[in-house]
């Protein structure tokens, strides 16, 4: 089998942030592979790599076996084309005038358009129902319509493999399921290889035959549809809770958010301390704010991000000099606020020597009798010299505290007010 896409220890930055990392991945010529993961994760990235609009940091990009970088435009241009979100064209062209620029690579630039090239582009037309359009100028046209034209310039262009970038979300349902349907029947009868990003993770299971889900630059899950799209993998890469069951009459996946816990009613009269820092306690204490959960949080360090984050969101805090390990004073003020606390809640922060009291903290309100939720993962943070941050959860979790994947899980364990 012919490899259309290959990725070898690709590695992309934006002004020196990284946003992917080392990614391997190779696509076979004629797959249809759905492209998912939330926002930010890397996958317009991606996208720009494959098509030669961003050079990697790091690594090799191959189109059927042929170096990216050594590829003459021209070439590049014919085996690849892009259907983004939106294209911005401020030049009044009609519709047919911009479905005919698909045919630029083949017919060259000062080139008239022949037979085989007015056939292409009325058969592009025709498919996307965009053919009694074709008079108007792009910018007189609601979004779908202007996508659908978009569309059909990528399909006369004839190109061996198309990125679909979101490029159904300006659509209503009807043509949303024509241009994929289209661009399935291509991909099958005429082994036109697609890669498409989407949102939608319900279409991207029904037309894709691989799915490959990104999160902070990684390939976190690449397989079949019913492999990759489990409740345990979307909570994790999502954060939040999702019901995915097999439908009975068509044999798909049918995935669902579950419901959110109310607002202003789950957590109202329970307070929680969590132990934070630098960020990592960002998505943890905002959920718990939005459930309407009475925050503390602490030991932080002045400055901290937590911190700041903990303050807008009207948290009380037990604060550290900057750089500093952790003392004897600021661990009391801890201590005082956590006994307050109905339950305590350990994000997924990252330990040294410094900040190890805070585990002193959470040992000292289980032996109270206080609920204490720990961050899975911890081997993955703990930077002390002889892993005494995971010796000392461990034995946490012995003694009765519970473990959590993801704040969705979280929320399903935390103390809540019924009704």
């Amino acid at each position: 089998m012919t490899t259309a896409i290959q990725l070898d220890h690709v590695t992309a930055k934006y002004r020196e942030h990284p946003v992917l990392q080392d990614i391997s991945l190779t696509i076979n010529s004629g797959e249809m592979v759905g492209i998912l993961g939330p926002n930010g994760a890397g996958k317009s990235t991606l996208f720009n790599i494959v098509s030669g609009l961003l050079t990697p940091a790091t690594g090799t990009v191959k189109l059927f076996n042929a170096d990216l970088r050594q590829m003459p435009p021209r070439e590049r241009a014919k085996a690849i084309a892009v259907v983004p979100q939106e294209l911005d064209i401020p030049v009044p062209y009609t519709v047919e005038e911009i479905v005919m620029m698909g045919r630029t690579v083949s017919m060259g630039r000062f080139a008239k358009p022949t037979s085989q090239d007015r056939q292409a582009v009325e058969r592009a037309m025709v498919y996307t129902d965009v053919a009694d359009i074709r008079h108007r100028h792009l910018n007189e046209l609601s979004g779908g319509e202007r996508q659908r034209a978009i569309v059909a310039m990528v399909l006369a262009q004839e190109p061996r493999i198309i990125l679909m970038d979101e490029a159904t979300s300006h659509l209503d349902i009807n043509h949303r399921l024509e241009i994929m349907q289209l661009v399935e029947r291509l991909n099958r009868e005429s082994g036109v290889t697609v890669l498409m990003i989407s949102h939608d993770l319900q279409m991207a299971a029904e037309f894709s035959r691989r799915l490959i889900v990104l999160q902070h630059g990684n390939i976190v899950a690449d397989g079949i549809p019913s492999m990759v799209l489990t409740e345990e993998t979307l909570r994790r890469v999502y954060n939040c809770d999702v019901r995915v069951s097999q439908d009975p009459q068509t044999g798909g996946l049918s995935i669902l958010a579950a419901p959110r816990l109310p607002a202003a009613a789950a957590g109202k009269g329970i307070q929680i301390h969590a132990v934070a820092g630098g960020g990592c306690g960002e998505a943890t204490l905002r959920r718990l704010a939005l459930c309407g959960y009475t925050l503390s949080c602490g030991v932080v360090s002045q400055g901290d991000m937590d911190a700041e984050i903990g303050a807008v969101l009207g948290a009380k805090l037990a604060l550290e000099k900057p750089f500093s390990p952790i003392s004897r004073e600021a661990l009391q003020v801890a201590q005082d606020l956590a006994f307050k606390a109905d339950a305590l809640v350990l994000t997924p922060i990252p330990f040294g020597t410094g900040n190890l009291p805070n585990l002193e903290l959470l040992e000292s309100a289980l032996t109270a009798g206080k609920p204490v939720f720990i961050a899975s993962g911890i081997g993955n943070r703990d930077y002390t010299p002889t892993r005494q941050a995971e010796k000392w959860v461990q034995t946490l979790i012995d003694r009765g505290a519970k473990p959590y994947q993801d704040v969705a899980e979280l929320l399903t364990l935390l103390p809540a007010k019924s009704g």
